[in-house]
């Protein structure tokens, strides 16, 4: 019974794969260490004040690519007899002279379902907008010894931003669903090619809407080796990315694995734990499309956990009066 259940989700998240690739929301190698960042239900999944960041540099080689980090922080809380979760994220993305930042707070509800428990997440921030990230392209530049570029429309713009997601987790196996920029906030771009005039409702741009769907599995049957299968699909309806990752655990100290991603190319990452830090680096390739100009794709990331009761103050030790 439970190999067929294995199975059934193993089915279940490679079937799919059959879709092709997004845009807004460029997608991380290390999704997993930050996977709050795309579904707000994961907040307080674990029993510890659970800390990560992830920095990326895209498109090594090519002038005025992004730079993007990612930084979330979650914890479990308990009130009402229930149990709950809160996080933040921050999200910086760089082209160039222009930024874009996200900073969000996240909450949601716990409860039982099945072996498992059943984790429903909203989030609520603000994107502040200095460049419309869905207009990159890169322009080649034929003269020997320069570099291509990319280029972006500019904006300048603070938007509401709402996203909603949901989550069960059994402790072995994790299956999430979320939709990121429920409300496609609008912005204009300062393009010189528009004449539009920029107060008309037809010359903004909506941040497209985004489904998301995570799932992994923990396979601890070659202890002290753990075998970790995850699958990644995010689609604004019109492109879709996928990444398709088998991820070795070695006696929960060093890890390393394989993405990839089709009609996109590979990651190759490892990484290694310390105390209560971990640690890893990806190297991505991409094979098709303008980012095939490129040397590749580098990130890093960390994750620390800080036990519940980091903050608390600690009871000092005295001398008893008697013994003075």
């Amino acid at each position: 019974m439970r190999k067929r259940r294995l199975y059934c989700f193993l089915l279940l998240t490679l079937s799919c794969t059959s879709m092709v690739q997004a845009q807004w929301d460029m997608p991380l190698s290390h999704y997993w260490a930050v996977r709050g960042f795309y579904n707000p239900a994961f907040a307080g999944a674990t029993e510890q004040i659970r800390t990560a960041a992830a920095y990326r540099y895209e498109w090594a080689g090519i002038k005025n690519t992004p730079q993007k980090v990612v930084i979330t922080a979650d914890l479990p809380i308990e009130f009402l007899h229930r149990r709950h979760g809160a996080g933040m994220v921050f999200y910086g993305e760089q082209a160039g002279p222009l930024r874009n930042t996200l900073l969000a707070a996240q909450y949601n509800f716990r409860g039982k379902m099945g072996n498992g428990a059943l984790q429903i997440g909203i989030q609520a921030g603000i994107y502040s907008l200095q460049f419309d990230a869905g207009s990159r392209e890169i322009v080649p530049v034929s003269a020997i010894g320069k570099q291509s570029t990319m280029h972006v429309n500019a904006v300048e713009e603070q938007l509401p931003d709402l996203n909603a997601g949901i989550v069960w987790d059994d402790g072995q196996r994790f299956a999430g669903l979320s939709v990121l920029h429920i409300t496609q906030p609008r912005f204009h771009t300062f393009n010189d090619s528009v004449t539009t005039d920029l107060q008309s409702d037809s010359a903004r741009i909506a941040i497209p809407r985004s489904i998301n769907f995570m799932a992994g599995y923990n396979i601890g049957l070659l202890y002290p080796l753990a075998i970790q299968p995850m699958v990644w699909i995010q689609s604004n309806l019109t492109r879709t990315v996928v990444q398709a990752t088998l991820r070795l655990e070695y006696n929960k100290r060093f890890s390393g694995g394989f993405t990839w991603s089709p009609g996109e190319g590979y990651v190759v990452f490892g990484g290694t734990t310390f105390q209560d830090l971990e640690m890893g680096y990806a190297y991505n390739r991409h094979t098709t499309g303008p980012a095939s100009m490129s040397k590749g794709s580098h990130e890093l990331y960390l994750r620390y956990d800080l036990p519940l009761d980091y903050f608390k103050p600690k009871l000092q030790p005295h001398k008893s009066i008697r013994l003075l």
